[in-house]
């Protein structure tokens, strides 16, 4: 005894065609699956390649993504010390973002000290601006950045702590420490 495929077709007045691929259930001829469910080893051996390229592109990707990590971890301060583990991916973004913070802060005082220096009317050599300002910065310790201060700025200044730095000399031309 054969069975015949059972054909299900939406009638015309819903505006389907009858033979659409999405109306009808498939046959069990070599050509057709079940949605979802591979009939074939072709079907099959595609399905895993396709899977396969996918996993290589996420391994290459992964890859890409922990080589970029190292060279940013081998370019930031403490982060490659004997005495500290390998940072995580979190860890290191976080590190390169306050030490990126820092720098822009560093640069800023800088700023503020060779305009506070101008005002005074001290000629310098820019050689010897830059080494003041440096000089009056603290020397960073291992396995941490010195966060910034950002209390009151008279208060500060009378007590000769700097803003950002403590321990940098306060200005008495600018209104900031």
């Amino acid at each position: 005894m054969t069975y015949k495929p059972f054909i299900f077709s939406v009638p015309e007045s819903h505006g389907h065609d009858s033979k659409s691929s999405h109306d009808t259930f498939p046959s069990n001829n070599n050509n057709s699956s079940l949605p979802g469910i591979p009939n074939s080893k072709k079907n099959c051996r595609h399905a895993k390649s396709v899977r396969l390229s996918i996993n290589a592109r996420e391994r290459r990707r992964m890859h890409d993504l922990n080589d970029a990590l190292d060279e940013l971890r081998s370019v930031i301060p403490y982060a490659h010390s004997p005495s500290v583990r390998k940072l995580s991916k979190i860890a290191t973004l976080l590190l390169a973002k306050n030490y990126i913070l820092m720098q822009a802060n560093a640069l800023e005082e800088m700023r503020r000290i060779l305009a506070c220096v101008n005002q005074a009317g001290v000629a310098l050599p820019p050689a010897t601006a830059a080494a003041a300002a440096a000089a009056s910065m603290p020397v960073l310790t291992e396995g941490a950045f010195p966060p910034p201060t950002y209390g009151n700025p008279r208060q500060e200044k009378e007590s000769g702590m700097g803003v950002l730095y403590p321990g940098a000399p306060a200005c008495d031309q600018c209104e900031k420490p």
